[in-house]
């Protein structure tokens, strides 16, 4: 705008200070639209910031739900939690896709409907003090402290936005407590403190719809896979649990089985034992068809017998510490007559003596005597070992004989 060099002074002064007030109007109103600028393009900024990161923690909470899928399989989780958990990380990946397809965006439609809507709301300044006015507000608009958030941006709103967008994820089943806060113990199992830890920080300035939905995806997600690894956790120590008692079980049963087949093989034994005598006449039996005993080399017996004297030996020597005196075992019939005519009828009649079918033992060591500590043991204990005082033996007996004892095995 030219004006003329001519005219008073005072028609200068009143030009001078047109051109003054219009100068001071153009630079107010390119700085309120430079500044409005720089706002538009820091809000941009934030948002893409914030979404980044919210798609960072997503693919993170897919990950650890996928191996949350597949330890519950293994561990034989309820089929509708895994199903519940497929449904939700599904609606997560959906929103993943999303996200990444408006990453190139410069500015999300909402919040560009916001800028329109301030610059509609501001109008043209028709003079210099309004447009000084003006551009002090907007100065203080932009300084980050009284800028309004665009529309549905606070967490609150958008989480409740993306809870009723996303049927997978009803609000009744919305992140558990202390999601978003707090810390997680240290000694938590490592599955669950990642599912844990997975949630989406609260963003600190504006964010769009879809970083919201996220979230709350995201919690959704980390709350199923929590309470599919503790279930997994939970069945795979009641399996662990079976699978031991089982092993304990067939343990016993075997051991009890090996026993039972131990107890049978040596009833058999001594059953044969017994049989392979049968064919031998009283006192006619060879040394070779008889058993010794390993406390006293001078015993021969009926190998069943033998094996029990030995336990009964076992007892008594745990007892008195001594072992049993044995002053006679089995007889052959020559012994039984020489018995016969030096004893008279202590002896038995020769072809008829138990000594002579290796089953009976003439005791010494206190036993031979009624009444002694080892006779009163042997009483209370013979029969343990299937050994035994005859009748005739006893006191009132027939033929007292406090020494004789019979294996009845």
């Amino acid at each position: 705008m030219l004006l003329p060099s001519g005219g008073s002074a005072s028609t200068r002064l009143a030009q001078g200070a047109v051109v003054a007030a219009l100068t001071v109007a153009l630079c107010a109103t390119m700085g309120q639209a430079s500044s409005r600028d720089a706002a538009g393009n820091q809000t941009a900024a934030a948002v893409r910031e914030a979404r980044n990161g919210a798609v960072t923690v997503a693919d993170d909470a897919v990950e650890v739900a996928e191996a949350a899928h597949q330890e519950g399989t293994q561990a034989a989780v309820d089929p509708t939690a895994l199903a519940e958990l497929d449904v939700a990380t599904a609606h997560l990946n959906d929103l993943i896709e999303q996200a990444k397809d408006a990453a190139d965006e410069d500015v999300p439609a909402q919040l560009e409907a916001t800028t329109a809507a301030d610059d509609d709301a501001t109008g043209p300044r028709s003079d210099a003090a309004a447009d000084a006015g003006s551009d002090a507000v907007d100065a203080e608009a932009t300084d980050g402290k009284d800028v309004p958030p665009a529309p549905a941006t606070t967490a609150a709103g958008l989480a409740a936005e993306a809870t009723t967008a996303a049927p997978a994820a009803p609000a009744a089943d919305a992140a558990p407590a202390d999601t978003t806060t707090g810390d997680v113990p240290t000694d938590a199992d490592p599955a669950a403190a990642a599912a844990t830890t997975l949630v989406v920080p609260p963003s600190k300035g504006p964010e769009d719809t879809t970083t919201a939905k996220i979230r709350a995806a995201v919690a959704k997600v980390a709350t199923l896979t929590t309470q599919i690894h503790q279930t997994a956790e939970a069945n795979k120590a009641a399996q662990a649990a079976a699978a031991a008692q089982a092993a304990a079980d067939a343990a016993a049963a075997q051991a009890a089985a090996d026993a039972a087949a131990a107890q049978a093989a040596a009833e058999a034994q001594r059953a044969a034992w017994k049989a392979s005598l049968l064919g031998y006449a009283n006192g006619r039996i060879p040394a070779s068809a008889l058993c010794g005993v390993s406390f006293d080399a001078s015993v021969l017996l009926r190998c069943d017998a033998a094996e029990s004297l030995e336990a009964l030996n076992a007892s008594f020597a745990a007892t008195f510490g001594t072992n049993l005196t044995v002053s006679d075992s089995y007889r052959s019939y020559g012994g039984q007559v020489a018995c016969r005519r030096t004893k008279g009828r202590l002896c038995a009649t020769p072809g008829t003596s138990n000594h002579g079918t290796g089953v009976a033992v003439d005791l010494g060591g206190g036993i031979q005597t009624f009444g002694t500590d080892q006779y009163r043991w042997m009483s209370e204990h013979a029969g343990e070992q299937s050994w035994a005082h005859p009748g005739w033996a006893e006191p009132r007996g027939g033929k007292p004989e406090p020494w004789h004892w019979e294996y009845q095995g």
